[in-house]
């Protein structure tokens, strides 16, 4: 089972997720993989210097990430990250759209890890136990979203109000959302 945090999240915001998570020694990887690339370790500093808009983030004390070679296409010769046997989120950041509006972004992870249908062993306890720990800290930390179903950050919450910024849902036609009270 996957499991799923939306939010909006500015600069700053990012930040203080950047210093909850790097606690726990996790390592951040593009979406395609250089061959002998090697893996920074996630510190709040980390924040401002990524320039992609989604990443990996690997909690690799718990198990190894898993690679296969892409063999096909433009990307061919870089390496792909497997999501299912690996101890890692997927990080997709809020970035700013054309028009200035803040896109929400995303940190999903998949919980199980295989089918039941398989004899591969399930995803660490650990893993969820991050998961549960970054969730409780977007509930405790992070406003709710107007209509419901995303978490603002503080500050990007400041701006909503101050009338600075137009928080977007991503998509093609994604509808405006707001900061409940």
């Amino acid at each position: 089972m996957a499991s799923t945090l939306h939010y909006f999240l500015l600069p700053d915001d990012e930040r203080a997720l950047f210093r909850q998570l790097a606690r726990h020694a996790v390592t951040v990887y593009p979406e395609l993989v250089p061959p002998g690339y090697q893996a920074p370790v996630l510190s709040e500093t980390l924040s401002g210097a990524l320039p992609e808009p989604a990443y990996y983030l690997a909690v690799e004390r718990l198990g190894p990430v898993i690679v296969h070679p892409v063999k096909r296409g433009p990307d061919k010769g870089m390496l792909k990250i497997e999501e299912v046997p690996s101890p890692v989120f997927h990080y997709e950041r809020s970035v700013r759209n054309e028009d200035g509006e803040l896109v929400a972004g995303r940190l999903w992870v998949d919980l199980d890890g295989a089918d039941a249908a398989t004899s591969e062993p399930g995803k660490p306890r650990a893993l969820r136990h991050l998961f549960d720990e970054v969730h409780a800290w977007c509930r405790k930390t992070l406003r709710r979203s107007d209509p419901k179903g995303y978490w603002v950050g503080p500050r990007a919450a400041e701006a909503w109000k101050r009338g600075e910024l137009k928080l977007r849902e991503p998509g093609h036609k994604g509808r405006l959302y707001g900061v409940w009270r």
